[in-house]
């Protein structure tokens, strides 16, 4: 029996991986330059804590307005210019310096700089994919963006540090700027979006319109995105908490959060491969939450100790990974094309801010009692939010699914006395 081969990558496919990577790589060597110059300038962890906020508030504050904008205007330009306005503020950073601008105040402006330019990229990167990759894709894609995103976050942990202690800062922040216009090129070789593609895209639409109203539902797009939002969370508290318990809890040295990072980096390596695997196999609502009660029961088992948290890391990375790449994929299936930008920025804006919330109220749990407690409540939120979004998302289709059978019920008697007309006609009446 013949199988149907799925079809090849396309150009903006084979462009967009690398453009990833390269993004990726760029921000994840920002973030730590900037972090090492103002802890080296102010000495206190306060100061970094003050550069995550500048990082954090224009993505919460401006990625709805700028997703909106994203489905107004073309996404791949708005994607350039995030690149190039981001290209410059990189540049700027080290020229100020030269000029002997306050290092502190430097970094904090240049990273809210580039934090308003990724509230804009964000939205129009997630859309150009959804315009530009085919349906049948993008569980792919987003298998290979995953390998791309964790390949450069875990390249920019292995050679930021190196590359400070050898070369300095400085060299990091034009690199950072090289990687923002190689972004840029690998986008304007993409092309403009082909005429006829809109013609068909447009065909698309209206069928799925006139399906929306015969089932009347509507995607649910909310409960998606809170699946894919548990991803935020889980990355702002697990950053946090992790540091808390390999220095105080496990009264270890600094030198073993780079060996943990590295260690959850390789393993979301495995599971962004293993997924492309698993989504021929499994809906993607099921292995979204396979993956995060796996994950939180991995998680909970990192808080035993050191060697326990650098054994089991890998594997919680895999279970992780492999749900977030199932809800992003949930989620931008659903996403209408011409609403996807609203749809990522809105996402953004409140995953950022709901895992802003969560770290504030974990921290205060840690405070009072111990590390350890971080971990189970993170645990325990995990496990909640995605088995009831989960839930309410199966309850949704067995309502589209029997509002659809019973559209059918009332259309077969109609078409079934229309084919008697017809067949009827052609006979003569008796008189």
């Amino acid at each position: 029996m013949s199988t149907i081969a799925p079809p090849r990558p396309n150009r903006a496919e084979r462009l967009l991986i690398p453009a990833t990577f390269i993004t990726n790589l760029g921000n994840g060597i920002q973030l730590t330059a900037a972090s090492y110059l103002v802890f080296t300038e102010a000495n206190t962890m306060l100061a970094v804590s003050w550069l995550m906020i500048a990082v954090t508030i224009p993505q919460v504050a401006l990625s709805l307005f700028f997703g909106k904008l994203a489905d107004r205007f073309d996404r791949r330009t708005l994607a350039m210019i995030s690149d190039l306005a981001s290209a410059v503020a990189a540049i700027a950073l080290p020229v100020w310096l030269a000029l002997g601008g306050n290092p502190s105040t430097v970094s904090y402006v240049a990273s809210f700089v580039l934090s308003i330019s990724a509230a804009l990229f964000f939205p129009a990167s997630n859309a150009l994919i959804k315009e530009r990759i085919p349906e049948s894709r993008l569980a792919q894609f987003n298998g290979n963006a995953e390998i791309a995103i964790q390949a450069g976050t875990l390249a920019s942990a292995a050679l930021g540090g190196w590359v400070i202690v050898w070369v300095g800062t400085t060299s990091l922040f034009y690199f950072n700027a090289i990687t923002f216009l190689l972004s840029a090129v690998l986008l304007f070789f993409i092309g403009r979006r082909p005429a006829g593609q809109a013609v068909t895209e447009a065909a698309a639409k209206a069928a799925s319109a006139a399906a929306a109203r015969l089932t009347a539902s509507r995607p649910p797009l909310a409960r998606l995105a809170l699946l894919y939002i548990i991803g935020n969370i889980v990355i702002i508290v697990g950053n946090s908490i992790m540091l808390v318990l390999v220095i105080e809890g496990f009264k270890s040295n600094a030198g073993y959060l780079g060996i943990v990072d590295a260690l959850f980096g390789i393993g979301a390596l495995f599971a962004a491969w293993a997924f492309k695997k698993i989504s021929s196999k499994a809906t993607v609502l099921k292995t979204a939450l396979i993956g995060y009660l796996a994950f939180a029961v991995l998680l909970s088992m990192e808080s035993i100790h050191l060697y326990a948290m650098m054994a089991v890391i890998p594997f919680a990375a895999i279970a992780f990974c492999v749900a977030r790449i199932s809800a992003r994929t949930a989620l931008m299936s659903a996403a209408p094309e011409e609403k996807t930008g609203f749809v990522f920025g809105a996402t953004n804006a409140f995953g950022l801010a709901a895992g802003t919330a969560a770290v504030v109220l974990i921290s205060l749990l840690v405070d009072s009692t111990n590390v350890k407690n971080g971990f189970y409540a993170l645990s325990a939120l995990v496990v909640v939010i995605s088995t009831l979004t989960v839930i309410s998302l199966r309850k949704h289709d067995r309502e589209v699914a029997a509002a659809e059978a019973a559209a059918e019920a009332v259309s077969a008697p109609v078409a079934e006395s229309a084919e008697v007309t017809e067949a009827a006609e052609p006979v003569p009446a008796k008189v």
